[in-house]
């Protein structure tokens, strides 16, 4: 064969290789391409820092970032200023997404207090000092004695025991605050109503002074005997879920006080009823629940209600 054909035919078979192979990338670029569908994005708040609660956001303590639209929720926050400068209700760490249940304006934290109000009491306030209202240590959910010095006869005397903190100043919410001295002069109590005439009759006639007790001696007991005027409630067949009322409610192992706890909930957490009950030796009525991680445990029919509709 003739020099000048071999060279032809050679040029002729490497265009057509190169042909061939430029389609075979062209073709698997498109499937692959067809097998990647293109994520759609969406933009939510995020905290650039970690936020305390009960403090205002700034414009810098937040930022926005995009995540897949498919594993938003209905709660992210997406608008940057529907956060500014609203208030946290909870502790929020850096790069958490911010939830609208997390945030609130200020002036919704001084209407809750009526919720904070077990049924069947009053929420009054009395006048302290730093020194009667024991250097303003005391915090809300707390329990104190209120004793009574009398300006006749100079005695001394406890008049109410383990009482609820609803409320210091304006502040209803426990909030450690580093290297600083929160100062108020006023603290508002949870009372009945004969107990709440009994404070502002003695009020009246000499000095009060309140008395914190530990939180190791405070147990669910003390709620538990307090919840409610009307002591173990009844709940019919036809309620399906209750409502826990104190701050914090323990679901137990079984019917007793000194059954092990399983779980602690936090106020007005909804819990199954399962529609069993036992009463302990002291007459205090426990009831089944499905407790939010799907266990069965027992709560104390005093410090619940019955779901409303």
């Amino acid at each position: 064969m003739k020099p000048k054909k071999v060279l032809l035919l050679a040029i002729l078979s490497g265009i057509i290789t190169t042909a061939l192979f430029y389609m075979f990338i062209n073709n698997k670029a498109e499937g692959t391409s067809a097998s990647e569908p293109v994520i759609e994005m969406t933009e939510v708040v995020v905290a650039a820092t970690d936020i305390p609660q009960d403090q205002q956001i700034l414009q810098e303590q937040i930022i926005v970032k995009e995540m897949p639209t498919d594993q938003v929720h209905a709660e992210m926050i997406q608008d940057i200023t529907m956060a500014i400068n609203q208030y946290t209700t909870a502790d929020i760490k850096q790069d958490e997404v911010l939830m609208n249940h997390r945030i609130q304006e200020k002036e919704e934290e001084k209407e809750v207090v009526s919720r904070k109000i077990n049924e069947g009491y009053r929420a009054v306030s009395t006048e302290v000092t730093y020194v009667t209202g024991v250097s303003n240590l005391i915090h809300p959910e707390d329990y104190v004695d209120v004793v009574l010095t009398s300006d006749k006869n100079i005695e001394t005397k406890i008049i109410l025991e383990k009482v609820r903190v609803l409320a210091v100043g304006e502040r209803m919410i426990e909030k450690q605050i580093a290297d600083a001295i929160v100062l108020y002069q006023a603290v508002t109590l949870e009372l009945d109503q004969d107990d709440t005439v009994k404070l502002i009759n003695a009020d009246a006639h000499g000095a009060l002074q309140l008395v914190l007790y530990s939180k190791s001696d405070v147990n669910e007991e003390t709620v538990d005997q307090k919840s409610t005027p009307e002591s173990d409630q009844e709940i019919t067949e036809t309620d399906s879920n209750i409502i826990t009322i104190p701050a914090e409610s323990i679901i137990r192992k079984s019917a007793s006080l000194s059954a092990p706890p399983i779980e602690i909930v936090k106020e007005e957490t909804s819990l199954l009823l399962l529609h069993n009950q036992e009463t302990d030796e002291d007459g205090r009525i426990w009831l089944e629940v499905e407790t939010t991680d799907k266990e069965n445990g027992w709560i104390s029919s005093r410090i619940i209600k019955g779901e409303q509709e």
